[in-house]
């Protein structure tokens, strides 16, 4: 299988930076094709400064992006969710990266709501392709699995973002999703951090 893991913490010291090594480390390449991508490392612009409207000027990590995507049969990405999203970084990459005609393409005629309901609204052009979301944050776990709603459970808020509205779209199946909840508080100890690498670790041993 193609991995491509993703972090999309802006601090190389993070936490994220421990959970990113964690799964890098562990991966299997024997079986595996492996790709990163570290974007605290990487030289872009991250502001999809002329919407759709017209094409940005050539970026050559951009290129690398969508053609790493289009690569990739999984897709690991690790992010903390903030304001209950993930980071500014990693949501202009998104922007830059999964454009029309590389991740999607939609529907420009008729009625938007009707076409959705017919499933006429987007094509996805990454389908086929499977998703795992690792995400840490200072609200306990279970907030998440308690105010997520019918269409993201057991997801968050911060995390059905990405799960249903971007990888969805384009046709990428989430399949596992991890959350460390109250990092930075006094309950988080090193200890349940250490407990939660251990799970990471096994879980990339299984894939």
């Amino acid at each position: 299988m193609k991995i491509l893991v993703i972090n999309g913490h802006p601090d190389e010291q993070s936490f994220s930076a421990a959970i990113f090594d964690e799964v890098v480390n562990n991966l299997d390449r024997s079986k595996h094709e492996i790709e990163t991508l570290e974007l605290n490392k990487m030289s872009f612009d991250p502001v999809l400064r002329l919407g759709y409207r017209e094409h940005m000027p050539d970026d050559p990590e951009i290129e690398k992006s969508q053609a790493i995507i289009q690569w990739a049969d999984h897709f690991i990405f690790i992010y903390p969710i903030w304001w209950s999203t993930m980071p500014s970084l990693l949501k202009g990459w998104i922007d830059r990266v999964f454009t029309p005609r590389i991740a999607y393409s939609s529907n420009q005629q008729g009625n938007f709501f009707l076409n959705y309901l017919c499933g006429r609204q987007f094509k996805p052009l990454l389908k086929g392709k499977t998703a795992d979301i690792i995400t840490t944050s200072m609200a306990p776990t279970f907030w998440y699995r308690l105010f997520s709603g019918f269409i993201s459970v057991p997801d968050s808020y911060g995390i059905s973002s990405l799960k249903n509205a971007v990888l969805n779209h384009c046709g990428i199946k989430t399949k596992k999703i991890m959350v460390l909840g109250n990092l930075g508080r006094e309950s988080n100890t090193l200890k349940k951090r250490q407990l939660f690498l251990n799970k990471v670790r096994q879980h990339a041993l299984t894939l």
